[in-house]
């Protein structure tokens, strides 16, 4: 109604107001279809089981509070997140418990007892706060009080507890003094006259330690007894000193388990090392109680090669290659420093040039705004034969310079840097006169004739190295690299070195030599096979010599346990692969272009995920290619180094395994397995065609 009394017309094109009250809130919990009030089932969306609910939000809220993964999420939750209609739910259903606990409980233990959750009820209880005589039954030194009031406390598992809790989150500096104050904890059992005191740090390092230890291994192995696929091992060096052995599930790829560290007994003779390595690789697997693919391994070492190759012989069923990262770093060393190998074939023309050029761009980078440190960087260990020796005075470790010629990309426009520069500090009045020497010197660097041409040299040479470190890092803005793109990744490298315009010949061949050489110390049976089965890729750019061999290594495939397939299997393996091939074919041509398919070029579905979700159709190639695909592009490591300075190896070594792992499996059990729905996913008209755990590994 306006001002006048009238009352004002309705636009006849308005939106009219929906009939009915809007539907509740709370369906979002539940599932992630629209209008779930008007629907009468739905898939839940923590568990994926479709729910029969009659369009009632009651039936609804009865399966979340019985769905498990649904409670671990709201056990994530911070209580200012969790919902309204579940603390309400949790109240009614303590209030319903209640009385009729009470009425078989006498009245002497009612007021000491503390309400404890009920097989019946699977939701968390929120538990009151307990009355400190009942506290103090629960502590050591009141056992005839528990023994009155019939409450049995095992003192042992509130040791383990406490013990865990400071494994887990005290800081490292503080759990490796000498003495350990905890005043806050100490004053929690005064609160309640407990005459208490803390395991001291002898006990807490050694009895304890061992018994956490146990029960997170036993724990750990029943996790890789759990999983769809079989286990992965890889082994991360420190130095030349220990090596570190973790243990991946390809359902978790990004939650490593570490298993333990070795010291290194090296000797002169390569031979006598690479024998040493595949027995110790060879003990960690027999004495894993799992199936396992295969091992990552690093590729720095001279005698990695032949140490793989014995393993090859003695494990015929697994797979074994070495690491990329460690491949693509040990060729920015190369390129780096000089050759004082004689082993080393190879030699960089250019190499104390790069070392010069890099000096100066370490020197511009303080105009430049500051960059964080490359993630695949961090684990990074510097030594003695890491150094680059630019002058007497001024040494750079090979990772600084590296880093230094990329992050001086912006002097490319020279012009644009020292407008900037000019604008921010005005003609250089209000600057220090040592900032405005070091501008004299800056514009002196960038001004000289060749020092663009030799930034864009220099960086049309690293940048594939930089793009490739950054796709195997755990970096969300770039596409993970695969193991099927490890070989193309290798050749598109040579490609790019053999038609860089500004390389002399000779840098061509010196550049392509050290690639193809990393490649090999790379490239293991799974590469080629994988390049061959991933329904994108099908092995399109090998030679046809390397593809039929790779073909042949295929047909000879064994099962995970190292027997031979029967005849009826290898038959079935032909026609399954060549029927394989040609939906693959089918699907990367235009006339055929789905979905799905379009989602593995893109790669937002990987292969793993391919052969779990849609291979059931060819089941023995399927499980050839699930152990395949499961292996890890690079070898998972871990920084353990800080204990070791003050604690020995073995100490160091448990310690590691309780803090490390105890933190992956919280996790692992919270995210749930990454291939679990898609089996669930997977065809199921034919049982025989059914993806099982027996039948991967």
């Amino acid at each position: 109604m306006d001002a006048n009394g009238w009352v004002a017309s309705v636009p006849m094109d308005a939106p009219r107001r929906p009939r009915g009250r809007p539907p509740s809130r709370s369906w979002a919990f539940f599932t992630t279809t629209t209008e779930p009030q008007k629907q009468p089932s739905a898939v839940c969306r923590h568990c994926n089981q479709l729910v029969q609910y009659h369009k009632k939000w009651a039936q609804a809220r009865t399966h979340l509070m019985k769905c498990p993964q649904f409670l671990r999420m709201i056990d994530a939750l911070p209580p200012s997140d969790v919902p309204e209609w579940y603390l309400a739910e949790i109240n009614r259903r303590q209030q319903s418990v209640a009385p009729n606990r009470s009425a078989n409980i006498p009245a002497l233990f009612q007021q000491n007892q503390m309400p404890t959750q009920t097989p019946a009820t699977p939701f968390k209880v929120i538990q009151p706060i307990p009355a400190p005589v009942a506290m103090a039954t629960m502590m050591p030194g009141n056992e005839n009080m528990a023994a009155k009031n019939g409450i049995n406390t095992d003192w042992k598992k509130v040791e383990e507890n406490v013990a865990m809790h400071l494994f887990t989150t005290m800081k490292l500096e503080l759990l490796l003094e000498e003495k350990m104050e905890l005043p806050f904890l100490l004053q929690a059992f005064h609160e309640y006259n407990v005459d208490s005191t803390l395991p001291n740090k002898e006990k807490l390092m050694t009895e304890l330690l061992d018994r956490c230890y146990d029960n997170v291994k036993t724990r750990l192995l029943g996790f890789f007894k759990s999983g769809l696929v079989p286990v992965t091992l890889s082994m991360d060096t420190e130095g030349d000193e220990v090596v570190n052995y973790m243990a991946t599930l390809a359902s978790s790829e990004k939650r490593p388990m570490y298993l333990e560290s070795v010291k290194i007994s090296s000797s002169g003779d390569a031979d006598a090392n690479a024998e040493l390595a595949a027995r110790d690789v060879a003990r960690v697997v027999e004495k894993l109680s799992s199936p396992v693919a295969g091992c990552v391994m690093p590729c720095s070492t001279g005698e990695s090669r032949q140490t793989r190759e014995l393993l090859e012989k003695q494990f015929p069923a697994m797979y074994f290659h070495g690491c990329m990262r460690d491949a693509l770093l040990s060729l920015v060393r190369q390129l780096f420093t000089t050759n004082t190998e004689r082993k080393r074939c190879v030699t960089v023309p250019f190499a104390q040039d790069l070392q010069q050029f890099a000096l100066q761009c370490n020197d511009l980078a303080f105009f430049l705004p500051q960059q964080e440190f490359p993630s695949y960087l961090r684990g990074v260990t510097s030594s003695t034969s890491n150094m680059v020796h630019v002058t007497a005075r001024r040494r750079l470790t090979v990772e600084e310079a590296f880093v230094a010629v990329l992050q001086a990309e912006p002097f490319l426009d020279v012009d644009n840097v020292l407008n900037r520069l000019v604008s921010s500090g005005g003609n250089g009045s209000n600057h220090h006169p040592s900032v405005a020497h070091l501008q004299t010197q800056l514009v002196k660097i960038v001004r000289s004739p060749q020092f663009v041409e030799k930034l864009g040299k220099y960086l049309e040479m690293l940048g594939p190295i930089h793009s490739l470190l950054s796709s195997l890092s755990d970096n969300a803005n770039s596409t993970p690299l695969l193991l099927s793109d490890v070989y193309s990744s290798f050749s598109s490298i040579v490609q790019r070195f053999g038609s860089n315009a500004s390389l002399q010949p000779e840098e061509k061949a010196a550049l392509q030599a050290l690639v193809r050489r990393q490649q090999e110390h790379v490239m293991g049976s799974a590469h080629l096979l994988a390049y061959l089965l991933d329904p994108v890729l099908l092995g399109e750019d090998l030679p046809a010599d390397t593809k039929t061999e790779v073909e042949q290594k295929l047909m000879a495939s064994l099962r995970g346990d190292g027997s031979q397939l029967s005849v009826s299997d290898k038959e079935a393996l032909y026609t399954q692969y060549m029927d394989f091939k040609k939906h693959a074919l089918n699907q990367k041509t235009n006339k055929a272009d789905t979905l799905a398919f379009r989602a593995l070029k893109e790669r937002k579905k990987s292969p793993l995920q391919f052969w779990f979700a849609d291979g059931s159709k060819w089941p023995v190639l399927q499980a050839i290619a699930c152990r395949i695909f499961v292996m890890p592009v690079c070898a998972a490591n871990v920084a353990s180094s800080i204990l070791r300075q003050k604690m020995d190896l073995l100490t160091s070594d448990k310690l590691t395994f309780v803090r490390l792992n105890s933190r992956q499996l919280r996790l692992v059990e919270a995210e749930g397995s990454s291939l679990a729905a898609l089996v669930k996913k997977a065809p199921t008209a034919n049982k025989a065609n059914e993806i099982t755990a027996s039948m991967v590994v």
